[in-house]
């Protein structure tokens, strides 16, 4: 499945990515209607963090960051989740009179998981 979010040229990305993930995890987790407490859109704290992974140890759920921006989530050592690193292209609206806001990013986001249709 693909999307596409736009963004302000200034926009810090990877936190934008980060959050992304956290949905995608999420969106997951309900698809397996696993009952696991955690709002993606809240930061984690390291007490939150920690409760987490027990609680993923607990389901048997495994989330591998690939280091390059992707992620696998795995269930009982099965794939159940795939979210590729996210290309950006840069935009120019010409519409724009302000030249702060002409610029922006499209953040094109690839991902699979065994619950798509």
């Amino acid at each position: 499945m693909q999307y596409t979010i736009l963004l302000d040229k200034r926009e810090n990305t990877k936190e934008v990515e980060k959050q992304e993930q956290a949905r995608f995890i999420k969106t997951i987790l309900e698809s397996l209607e696993v009952p696991i407490e955690w709002d993606p859109d809240e930061p984690l704290t390291i007490e939150s963090k920690l409760k987490l992974r027990k609680d993923f140890e607990t389901y048997n759920i495994n989330v591998i960051n690939d280091n390059d921006g992707g992620i696998k989530v795995f269930a009982n050592r099965d794939l159940i989740g795939d979210w590729f690193k996210p290309h950006y292209v840069l935009r120019q609206d010409y519409s724009q009179i302000n030249p702060n806001k002409k610029l922006y990013l499209e953040m094109h986001i690839n991902f699979w998981t065994v619950f798509e249709k």
